[in-house]
């Protein structure tokens, strides 16, 4: 049974309605090994009603050298402090004068596997949530982990691992990576175990991580090609449903997840990443025969500044004067044929003639779209 909140809400996701399972005699077990053009089910499928969880709980980082909160600008890690001490029978009448700086609130979170048990560890991520400036050398406190029902399941603490530091001195600084962000590799242990229910009355849907009808259908005919007509039914373009006829659902599935498949042919995609400037294609991305047209406009703008000086006896008052010159430069652009692409390379070497930047590719590539003389989607992220 699914675990529940103390309001009653259940943990586990809620189950779409169950299809009707059609009988099964499973004659073959073994599937056969896939090869180096294929791929297996399990890479293109996610076992419905066993999903990764996410937990997440408050914490308290202690033993920084100095980089911790200022707790003066920061009151929940004091109070954090005050509520830790008085459960350890310590109270503390006058707290005016405690300013710490060794001491730093987090977030701790973490994802739980599908199928993990009680007394396993997980990895965690620790983040700063007050004005700390560096996490490294810290330890983190027992800290509980919760699912989004309230419901504890794992405790966090041990040594944090940090990749970036910080140094300030006379008023500059330096940082590298991220300081305040930490990790502690299997630095939680689970205490209740979250429950999977993935095959009731023998039926169990495979959710695909690329919904496709051609995908979902493929996936349905390489599973009765081997088991048996009737035991896989591609119900949606991103669920397929087996029906395991009373067999052992582990091996049932072992064998379902293990049978080697070609992958559909993904669709022409372009991801723009428009922050960094990377841009990434597939490999049925293709170009037709386009001109481009590409040039740069150059403003100089250049401000010198001046006095105004008055002629002797003259009463007048001395001020100051701005010359500002203003030159603008647009070179001749550069007319460029671009050929018929009909790989990948050659749609890179086309594209890297053009002899543009990052930002200028980006909307070239936008243009050329709009132009219908690239074969593919434009994702921006």
């Amino acid at each position: 049974m699914a675990a529940r909140s103390p309001s009653g809400e259940s943990f586990a996701p809620v189950r779409p309605p169950l299809r009707v399972a059609l009988a099964l005699s499973l004659a073959f077990l073994v599937a056969p090994a896939a090869t180096a053009d294929t791929t297996t089910i399990d890479q293109l499928v996610t076992v419905a009603g066993a999903p990764i969880n996410q937990l997440y709980g408050y914490g308290l980082i202690v033993g920084l050298p100095g980089s911790g909160d200022q707790t003066t600008e920061v009151p929940y890690t004091q109070q954090s402090i005050l509520n830790m001490l008085r459960n350890m029978g310590i109270a503390l009448p006058n707290v005016t004068t405690m300013q710490p700086n060794d001491v730093a609130s987090v977030m701790v979170t973490a994802e739980v596997p599908a199928f993990a048990h009680a007394g396993q560890r997980i990895d965690v991520i620790v983040s700063a949530v007050g004005n700390a400036s560096s996490l490294a050398g810290g330890v983190l406190l027992p800290t509980p982990l919760r699912g989004g029902n309230g419901v504890v399941y794992a405790q966090a603490q041990g040594p944090l691992l940090v990749s970036g530091f910080a140094s300030s001195a006379g008023g500059a600084s330096t940082s590298v990576n991220v300081p305040t962000v930490g990790s502690l590799p299997g630095g939680a242990i689970l205490a209740n175990t979250i429950p999977a229910d993935y095959a009731p009355n023998g039926v169990t849907e495979l959710l695909l991580d690329a919904p496709s009808f051609q995908a979902s259908q493929q996936i349905a005919d390489v599973i009765n090609a081997h088991f048996g007509s009737g035991t896989a039914s591609a119900i949606s373009p991103g669920e397929v449903d087996l029906a395991s006829g009373g067999a052992a659902p582990v091996r049932f599935m072992a064998g379902i997840l293990s049978l080697p498949i070609t992958p559909v042919a993904q669709a022409p995609t372009i991801i723009v990443d428009a922050q960094s400037g990377t841009i990434v294609m597939n490999a049925g991305v293709t170009l037709g025969p386009a001109v481009v047209s590409h040039g740069d406009l150059t403003v100089n703008i250049q401000t010198t500044n001046s006095v105004s000086q008055p002629g002797a006896l003259s009463g007048g008052t001395t001020v100051g004067v701005q010359n500002t010159v203003v030159n603008a430069k647009q070179p001749k652009a550069n007319v460029i044929h671009l050929p018929r692409a009909a790989t990948l390379q050659d749609v890179a070497a086309a594209l890297n003639a053009v002899g543009a930047t990052p930002s200028d590719l980006i909307a070239i590539i936008e243009a050329l779209k709009q132009a219908g003389a690239i074969n593919g989607t434009v994702k921006v992220i």
